[in-house]
């Protein structure tokens, strides 16, 4: 039986304003990779099944000589993902579709799909087999329970590395304590982390050293450095396997200096903190915790710590939040300036489906929009409560035109050659950073 594995198209709206900038640049490097849940789920069909990858997003055709096809897309990715499988299913092959958005809208997927994927596969998708072993199949597989990872298997890497991506992903854990209310990822995976065992890891990361040349990690995870204990075991085994790599964190990384001097020798280039707001109104909303908000006293802190160690920080922040005015802009770029922050990931807030955030916009008869294109995290898709459309939109085009000036970048530059200045000096001195 033969089946594909299909990424669709996406509508980059910031490669159309901003190509040519060096936010840009830096963010599509980041985020240039293969479909790691595609992947995961072609580790786990048979080792007779005939197998094809394909991206989209790169020089490719869709082959429709094909028993079935699998689709996992994003939200942004929705409208693309249901042209293709309307077009699949009329050359004759099935579709399966599973990942964030079928997850949260099974019925919408429904109408252009055969078999749809509620949850996370570990558990759905070997029955989703069995099944089809039996000459038949289900409408809808659901997850009964968050999965174990320890039943996860290791990516089927091979099957991308003839596309360029520029960074390959790897996921260590799912689940993340904060839930924020905007988060998808809080809905799909829970508050409970689940983690895969050190050996899965080290096996993951030999198929990736098998089938791409100098690859840059990119760890997947929420929240990647949540826990001591496995923090040192995890440095260890980056550390051995001489690969550089970026993820997602938090503030509380800050805290922990031994850690901190441990990051860049384990090959840590960047990390993405989720400070999501300067405005202690916005971080009190996030969250029944108000995590966030109890830590925005120390956020300027935060970044000079983790950077003083030449690991660059993105800055990772949302805009439109109900407390937010037009100041909100200037108010970033400030802080953006006095930190020296590497590098941003600013997105304006979008009410995804299926989070707390969609819930109240669309009670409150405040979204714009449902084509799911421009649920892309840098699109206005509902009315702001404390500015207008058009100062929304104006503010947020002025501050990416600001993050890419020359004064900006001669900022970043001369801090970071002052930092690396240090760093030298004190490996020269013989200072073990571990």
């Amino acid at each position: 039986m033969k089946f594909q594995l299909l990424i669709p198209s996406y509508t980059d709206i910031l490669q159309q304003q901003y190509s040519s900038t060096w936010e840009y640049e830096a963010r599509r490097r980041l985020w240039s990779c293969p479909s790691l849940s595609l992947l995961t789920v072609a580790a786990m069909l048979p080792e007779d099944a005939e197998l094809s990858y394909i991206d989209l997003n790169y020089p490719a055709m869709a082959d429709f000589r094909t028993d079935w096809v699998f689709l996992s897309p994003s939200t942004a990715q929705a409208n693309q993902a249901y042209t293709a499988a309307d077009a699949y299913r009329a050359a004759g092959a099935q579709v399966c579709m599973g990942g964030p958005h079928a997850t949260v809208l099974p019925n919408e997927a429904l109408r252009h799909a055969d078999t749809v994927f509620i949850g996370e596969a570990e558990e759905t998708f070997p029955q989703f087999l069995e099944d089809l072993k039996n000459g038949r199949h289900r409408k809808i597989y659901e997850s009964s329970k968050f999965p174990a990872l320890s039943s996860s298997p290791a990516p089927a890497y091979e099957l991308a590395k003839k596309y360029p991506y520029k960074s390959i992903p790897l996921q260590t854990s799912r689940g993340c304590p904060h839930q924020c209310s905007f988060c998808l990822s809080s809905t799909i995976y829970g508050a409970k982390l689940r983690r895969k065992t050190a050996d899965q890891v080290e096996n993951e990361l030999a198929k990736i050293k098998q089938n791409f040349t100098k690859p840059y990690i990119f760890f997947t995870d929420d929240n990647l450095l949540i826990s001591k204990s496995w923090n040192r075991e995890l440095l260890s085994i980056m550390k051995n396997s001489r690969m550089n790599w970026y993820a997602f964190s938090d503030a509380s990384i800050a805290d922990d200096d031994r850690l901190l001097a441990s990051l860049r020798d384990a090959g840590c280039t960047q990390l993405l903190i989720g400070f999501e707001s300067l405005h202690p109104d916005n971080l009190e909303s996030l969250n029944k915790s108000h995590w966030k908000m109890h830590r925005l006293h120390t956020y300027k802190e935060t970044v000079n710590r983790i950077q003083s160690h030449g690991i660059g920080v993105v800055g990772s922040f949302v805009v439109g939040m109900d407390h937010d005015t037009p100041a909100v802009f200037d108010i970033l770029y400030d802080f953006v300036m006095e930190t020296s922050l590497y590098a941003t990931n600013i997105t304006i807030l979008t009410p995804f489906p299926g989070t707390k955030t969609y819930e109240i916009f669309q009670r409150e008869n405040r979204l714009l929009t449902r084509d799911w294109s421009k649920y892309n995290g840098f699109e206005l898709t509902f009315q702001p409560k404390n500015m207008t459309i058009s100062e929304c939109n104006r503010g947020y085009a002025r501050l990416n035109e600001q993050l890419n000036s020359p004064k900006r970048i001669n900022n970043i530059a001369e801090y970071f050659k002052s930092v690396f200045k240090n760093t030298s000096e004190e490996h020269n001195a013989g200072t073990d950073l571990l």
